[in-house]
């Protein structure tokens, strides 16, 4: 059997995954994935893990990383494909972003306190051994083991959401100072999930990134989860003409979003492309 299919995006319990790097990988074997790749949030921790995890020759590992970013005030997400592990100007600058997601969480839980819910920092923590880079759907998942909402959608949409009342800013990268970052280190950024970003003109911002070396777009994605009920039809059209690749990928989390292993693939196609422009950088 041919491993046609490949997903671009997933998280492991690096960061908020609930699924080890380890079995993110027999997972992907076990679906006969033709390639898969770690993206954890502003962090490199599980991908020694994963790229050593025992699997059959035919998976291709891509390691990755998804780096938390902003231009013009607005929340923006950089994927790196063949990231390397030992870059210090890379962990750098990780490690700046995962304190800043550390020193949120007190906030978060606070505000939550003042709107009557009863929830401690020590509960929060006792979820998070081995994590490197917590986030809101940390203290998501709490929220739902103390019974206060059903599901993560619940939880951002009532408390945890942008304009929701316990939200709380996290230090975020500068979009181009990402991209250059990436590039700087023989890594292929790309653009998440561009659907969610709220500026007046993607296409411009877009045509931006790719003025410092952006060089692909997340066209393959389902935002229905979110409770955006756009489609990937939207982006295509979106970036028809630009010199970019198109990737894409389910943006697995295990239990914590509802979207399953491989429900999102792009061709192997892709990441035949990916390694050769990543040969050539």
């Amino acid at each position: 059997m041919v491993r046609a299919r490949a997903d671009l995006h997933t998280h492991s319990s690096a960061s908020d995954g609930s699924d080890s790097p380890m079995e993110l990988v027999r997972k992907a074997d076990g679906l006969n994935l033709g390639a898969i790749a770690l993206t954890d949030h502003d962090s490199l921790d599980g991908l020694p893990h994963f790229m050593g995890a025992g699997a059959s020759d035919e998976l291709t590992r891509v390691p990755g990383l998804e780096i938390s970013a902003e231009y013009d005030s607005k929340e923006v997400h950089i994927l790196g494909y063949f990231v390397p592990l030992d870059s210090k100007s890379l962990n750098d600058e990780l490690e700046y972003l995962r304190q800043s997601r550390h020193d949120r969480l007190p906030k978060m839980i606070k505000k939550l306190n003042d709107l009557g819910i009863d929830v401690t920092l020590e509960e929060l923590y006792e979820d998070l051994d081995g994590v490197s880079s917590p986030g809101r759907p940390h203290v998501a998942q709490l929220l739902i083991k103390k019974g206060f909402v059903d599901t993560t959608l619940e939880a951002f949409q009532k408390y945890l959401g942008s304009d929701r009342p316990a939200y709380v800013k996290k230090v975020r990268m500068d979009a181009l100072e990402a991209v250059k970052l990436l590039r700087s280190v023989r890594a292929i950024p790309v653009l998440a999930h561009p659907l969610t970003i709220k500026v007046d003109d993607l296409r411009q911002l877009i045509e931006t990134l790719m003025s410092v070396g952006l060089l692909g777009i997340e066209v393959e994605y389902d935002y229905s989860f979110m409770g955006i009920h756009r489609t990937s039809d939207e982006v295509r059209e979106l970036v028809h003409g630009l010199d970019i690749i198109h990737t894409g990928g389910s943006d697995y989390h295990g239990t914590i979003h509802y979207t399953d292993l491989g429900s999102i693939t792009v061709p192997m196609e892709v990441v035949d492309s990916l390694e050769r422009m990543h040969a050539e950088l």
